[in-house]
């Protein structure tokens, strides 16, 4: 392995430490190994991760240990290992496999996986221990040589060595961070082709958000002379005006409703669809330190929807998100959308989580009983799993699903195909008969 290579390797993996680190200020928390594989092979998967971290995370007061995967090539977290050895891969991770090939993800069973390091180390693998970290953080070591590792004075070439390899958003975020102090996972910068700046075009180039040393989230940009200046957009974070809102996240994330951590008040955002009344950046930290941001936008029912919004190092929204939340297109609707999830919520979907496709689905049920009829059901064994799922018995897709199925078999479907089809047409002109109508009406007769 050239020696430039190792170097970046070691420096991924004392970054990879010290992120960790920041993120989990508990008592008896500590990071142990972490391990470089060139090639990984999850077990009992045809899914592989070229340039894998592992991270291993010791409870020295539980005597417990857990992992957390991380990509060289995204320098994302893309997994976490439990306790009990089971792998909770990242949603995004998953959908980012889904659009490469859906099939193949599906077939990957992603959710059964059971965590298991190699027995042995290829001849590229790397492991850094968490006494070699110590050693090399209190030393400035900077680099490798021959697996060994040597101490090195903290010159312009080693700070050079440093910076080499990193993007330049990378580096635009440190430099950020150096500047004001706090951990780079404390810095969100907005992407230049966000769905923030399309539906908001007025806002200042160059935009920012950052967690400051006191917990305080600000917004601030970079003007032409290169200047750090305040947003004219965006008052500092508060805890005092949290309200609760759906979070539709982006698809193979759960649809949740809950309070952010913290709510930043905007000004003069929106001017131009009427179907918003009022505009907050929700604030978002979990339980590993790393901040995130969402749009929130109130509807004329008072209710609060928010989205993911587009940073640099994180993934996009999908292409559906990006579609139904534009204030550009006049799509957004937010009242639409919530009351979409408090159908959703009354269902069987609620036992596995609502995601934002399946919410799409029942907010526009038509489409939902297509997606059943191609998957090989009749129309009306389909419109029989909707009602299942969103009547009195409230069953989940799967669920429903068997039910029908045993039905089916019991040849309680067995009547004329061409009564069955006109039945349905005439049902979907008749309030009362459509599956929304069925459902609301037994609802209603409770």
């Amino acid at each position: 392995m050239p020696e430039k290579q190792e170097v970046d390797i070691l420096q991924k993996m004392m970054e990879i430490g010290e992120l960790i680190e920041q993120g989990k200020e508990v008592e008896g928390i500590q990071v142990g190994t972490i391990n470089y594989y060139k090639d990984f092979v999850f077990q009992g998967s045809q899914l592989a991760e070229t340039d894998l971290f592992v991270a291993r995370i010791d409870n020295t007061l539980e005597g417990t240990s857990t992992y957390e995967l991380y990509s060289g090539k995204t320098n994302t977290l893309i997994a976490t290992v439990d306790t009990q050895g089971k792998i909770h891969f990242m949603p995004e991770y998953i959908e980012g496999l889904k659009q490469i090939d859906e099939r193949f993800a599906q077939m990957l069973h992603l959710e059964d996986l059971d965590f298991q390091l190699p027995e042995e180390l290829a001849k590229e693998d790397k492991v850094l221990t968490r006494e070699e970290r110590i050693h090399i953080a209190s030393k400035k070591i900077q680099n490798t040589r021959s697996g060994r590792i040597v101490e090195k004075e903290n010159s312009k070439e080693t700070l050079e060595q440093d910076t080499k390899g990193k993007s330049p958003e990378e580096e635009q975020r440190e430099e950020i961070a150096k500047a004001k102090k706090v951990p780079s996972h404390n810095i969100l910068i907005i992407r230049s082709n966000s769905n923030l700046y399309k539906d908001h075009p007025s806002l200042e180039p160059n935009l920012y958000f950052y967690r400051d040393s006191q917990g305080v989230v600000r917004a601030e940009y970079i003007d032409n002379n290169g200047q750090v200046q305040p947003s004219k957009y965006f008052e500092p974070s508060t805890t005092s005006v949290r309200q609760e809102t759906v979070s539709i996240g982006d698809n193979g994330k759960p649809v949740t409703k809950e309070v952010p951590h913290q709510v930043m008040k905007t000004r003069g955002l929106n001017h131009v669809d009427k179907d918003i009344r009022d505009i907050r950046m929700n604030i978002k930290i979990d339980s590993y330190g790393y901040l995130d941001i969402e749009e929130a936008r109130q509807g004329s029912n008072g209710e609060w929807l928010a989205h993911d919004v587009e940073v640099q190092g994180r993934n996009y929204n999908s292409h559906s998100v990006n579609v139904t939340t534009s204030i550009r297109s006049r799509m957004a609707d937010p009242d639409r959308q919530t009351e979409a999830y408090e159908k959703a919520a009354e269902t069987g979907l609620r036992e596995d989580g609502i995601e934002y496709s399946e919410m799409y689905l029942i907010e526009h049920p038509t489409e939902f009983i297509e997606s059943l009829v191609k998957e090989g059901y009749q129309r009306k064994e389909a419109v029989q799993i909707f009602n299942y799922m969103v009547g009195e018995e409230a069953l989940s897709l799967e669920q429903a699903k068997q039910k029908v199925n045993e039905e089916i078999e019991q040849g309680k479907f067995k009547e004329d195909k061409k009564d069955s089809q006109q039945e349905i047409e005439q049902g979907d002109e008749e309030e009362g008969r459509t599956p929304w109508g069925d459902a609301e009406d037994r609802r209603n007769r409770r």
